[in-house]
């Protein structure tokens, strides 16, 4: 398949499931983000579909580039609500270190659970 063709197919399907998860979201009026369920759906035809990796990541390069690009409305955002953020500096450092080592512990039990733990090599020839 050309390349063209591949790009195409990975844009439908990252398109496909960003809108299948803000329907599913509305629908069962689920309290979280359409986006988030859409991500969800992508990571699970990821999984079921060993041949999408290709074409996702093709489509999905450009963005990922230039993902800068999507920071300025959050960076405005701090620029705003100055004022606010040093009135309560101390609650939000402690917020982001928390839910920071919270999600780096969470990511790696549900990393051992789903590869499994290795055992204690010690052969690095691999590395």
């Amino acid at each position: 398949m050309a390349k063209a063709g591949k790009w195409l197919v990975g844009w439908g399907v990252i398109l496909l499931c960003y809108y299948a998860g803000i329907v599913i979201s509305a629908s069962f009026h689920l309290p979280v983000p359409g986006t988030l369920v859409g991500l969800c759906l992508l990571l699970i035809m990821l999984f079921l579909f060993s041949g999408l990796d290709s074409f996702i990541a093709l489509a999905a390069t450009p963005l990922l580039t230039h993902m800068s690009l999507l920071f300025v409305p959050a960076v405005l955002g701090v620029g705003i609500y100055w004022q606010d953020i040093m009135q309560n500096w101390m609650a939000i450092a402690i917020a982001i270190v928390v839910s920071t080592a919270m999600s780096l512990g969470l990511a790696g039990k549900v990393t051992v659970l789903v590869f499994g733990k290795r055992g204690n090599d010690t052969d690095n020839s691999q590395i």
